[in-house]
């Protein structure tokens, strides 16, 4: 058996970058959890592509995982700048069903009042990155899974035809 392990960090934190970008991008992340599985799918294509051996899908799993961790974190990071803009969206969008609602409760009201203020919370981040990162992690699980075993697969080594000369003596004699 071969004891060759493959490098996971490098094409987990390419692809990782990828996904996490565009699920940080407003309208584009609404395929996030798509964007994840891809990511992952294209990091198990780049370690097959720089693997000499065959891809396991426990490698498929493992650059998955670390894909998810890496799209999880970046994709908090983009989101931070972006967040005014979907806190003004939102802002407009309460305004605009506070108008059309006769009565709304108080409780409502507080909770927008809340939401719409947009004060950073470092509990609150830490607190989303981690659900963020244990969602993606099994989401990239699921999609490097699919790429091992579309990738993963390494040609069989034929061994070279041998040589006309190495077939055996011939008769001269005859």
């Amino acid at each position: 058996m071969n004891d060759h392990k493959p490098e996971y960090l490098t094409p987990a934190l390419i692809s990782g970058a990828v996904a996490g970008v565009l699920c940080g991008i407003p309208f584009v992340n609404c395929l996030c959890c798509l964007w994840i599985i891809g990511g992952a799918v294209l990091a198990a294509h780049l370690l097959a592509r720089g693997s000499t051996v065959a891809l396991t899908a426990g490698d498929g799993a493992i650059v998955g995982a670390l894909t998810g961790i890496a799209a999880a974190v970046v994709e908090r990071i983009v989101s931070l700048p972006l967040r005014a803009i979907n806190l003004s969206v939102y802002q407009r969008l309460m305004e605009r069903l506070a108008q059309f609602a006769d009565q709304v409760p108080s409780q409502w009201q507080e909770w927008m009042q809340r939401s719409t203020t947009g004060q950073f919370s470092l509990a609150m981040f830490l607190v989303g990155l981690f659900i963020s990162a244990a969602l993606f992690a099994v989401l990239g699980v699921l999609g490097g899974v699919i790429g091992a075993s579309l990738f993963g697969k390494k040609p069989a080594q034929t061994p070279p035809p041998p040589s006309p000369e190495a077939k055996g003596p011939t008769n001269a004699a005859a």
